[in-house]
């Protein structure tokens, strides 16, 4: 992860009544310490955005049990709708991440295999693109060039496009290198692994995610369809020249499982919690989604299959964040500790939900920011 820069920031007290809302674990003794830190972070939280615009959401867990969670701000301007924890806002690339469990929930079924060529699911793909496997798709390794800077994309993201559609636009593009060769971060395989996921169920995408997020129970997460009315869904915001404005009103079905997810803080908090207790995928899986996928020297990237692997604060991270118009969005889990943190917001101008997250997390390891004494 890149290096966050944490400066001044001084001393923060719990100010609920301040800037936004918070809810605490009621069960935990008031002198817990993950209690107070979980306090002193959302703390910050609060004061890093202003009450009277957009703002975010926020969650803090620990081992499964949710110590603050909250909302920041306004969900809806032009209503006043304020920001919560079950406000539900644009997960961006995050969406690679949740994809990639279910992949790994379709491998466990024996319905595919990482390894093999993806031509044995989809015969019909160029060739460039079924020569490469599901593994490298999702670690990042394909090769497969960026669809989001092809100009013939531009006329069709203001409308819903299948994941055909965007293929075909791709079917001529040149391959960057050979498959497997470097790490190159890139949307488009994704929008690969959504095709190979409705090859594999003989259910859109669309269909697929969203029933897979009844199934875990997260009500408020869903795939991002322009049209449908989902519920509790924030209002997304850009700002020019010091000027508010809603954010450009992009289809995002053209990104689909490379970025077009939605959820809530809490619907993050209980994913996690599946995750951690291996009732998503089994815990041999989910440590092969946590290791950073080798390149052919020998040494590691830092990318496994969905998620980003680094170090803060000395304990390993695992973690992914995203963009998109009017929105962004972080998430961080150590492992080790067994703290998760979920930043999401609906102000992509507004200050960076990965920074953010990493000072909350080193809060809840140290207990302080660098310039803060520790409690």
């Amino acid at each position: 992860m890149r290096n966050s820069i944490f400066s001044g920031i001084g001393l923060l007290t719990f100010c609920v009544c301040l800037n936004g809302c918070v809810t605490t674990n009621t069960d935990a003794p008031a002198t817990d310490l993950m209690t107070n830190r979980a306090n002193l972070a959302a703390s910050h939280a609060i004061e890093t955005y202003d009450a009277n615009g957009p703002g975010a959401a926020y969650v803090i867990s620990k081992n499964g049990i949710v110590l603050a969670s909250g909302g920041i701000g306004i969900a809806d301007m032009e209503w006043g709708l304020q920001n919560t924890d079950k406000t539900v806002f644009r997960l961006g690339s995050i969406s690679k991440t949740i994809t990639a469990i279910a992949v790994l929930q379709l491998v466990e079924k024996d319905l595919l295999d990482l390894n093999q060529p993806i031509s044995a699911y989809a015969p019909d793909l160029p060739k460039q693109m079924g020569a490469v496997t599901m593994r490298q798709l999702m670690s990042h390794r394909s090769g497969l060039a960026e669809h989001v800077w092809n100009p013939d994309l531009l006329p069709f993201i203001w409308q819903p496009m299948t994941t055909q559609q965007v293929i075909d636009l791709q079917q001529d593009a040149p391959i960057d290198f050979a498959p497997g060769e470097k790490y190159n971060y890139v949307n488009f395989n994704y929008v690969i692994v959504a095709h190979i996921i409705e090859r594999v169920t003989d259910k859109t995408f669309v269909n697929f995610i969203n029933d897979f997020f009844a199934e875990q129970a997260m009500p408020n997460s869903h795939y991002d369809w322009h049209d449908a009315i989902i519920q509790n869904r924030a209002e997304f915001y850009d700002e020019r020249d010091g000027v508010i404005l809603n954010s450009q009103e992009v289809d995002l079905t053209h990104v689909s499982a490379a970025g077009a997810l939605m959820s809530s803080a809490m619907d993050m908090a209980r994913w996690s919690q599946l995750l951690a207790e291996n009732k998503l995928i089994s815990k041999t899986a989910l440590a092969e989604a946590w290791t950073p996928a080798p390149l052919p020297d020998g040494t590691a990237t830092e990318y496994g299959l969905g998620f980003n692997v680094s170090e803060l604060a000395g304990e390993r991270l695992i973690w992914h964040n995203g963009l998109t118009p009017g929105s962004q969005s972080a998430f961080g889990y150590t492992p080790e500790s067994g703290i998760f943190i979920a930043v999401l917001s609906n102000g992509f101008y507004l200050p960076s939900t990965t920074k953010l997250m990493e000072e909350m997390m080193t809060i809840m390891i140290t207990g302080a920011l660098p310039d803060m004494d520790a409690p």
